[in-house]
């Protein structure tokens, strides 16, 4: 897995640029693309805070990847059909 480049150094002190607050880029994004975000922008910091390495991240994921893997399609989060998530959930 490779890990993704940051626009700016996140270890740095100075303050986001006002180019585009976080409710705006929101607002741009699908609900998946809010919550990729919000993954990415967590684990970067975990990461560049040392809380746990880039090798560590990556070992999670796999071991979850493969939890997921012993689980029916219809049971993992995103492989549930549309039609059933609209007559279960009315959304």
């Amino acid at each position: 897995m490779s890990s993704a480049t940051l626009p700016r150094d996140i270890s740095s002190t100075d303050s986001i640029p006002n180019q585009m607050t976080m409710s705006e880029a929101a607002k741009l994004l699908s609900r998946e693309e809010r919550f990729m975000a919000t993954l990415s922008a967590m684990n970067a910091l975990l990461v560049a805070k040392q809380v746990y390495t880039t090798e560590e991240l990556e070992t999670f994921y796999v071991q979850w990847a493969m939890n997921q893997q012993s689980k029916p399609k219809k049971e993992r989060p995103g492989w549930r059909s549309r039609i059933l998530s609209i007559l279960t959930f009315g959304t």
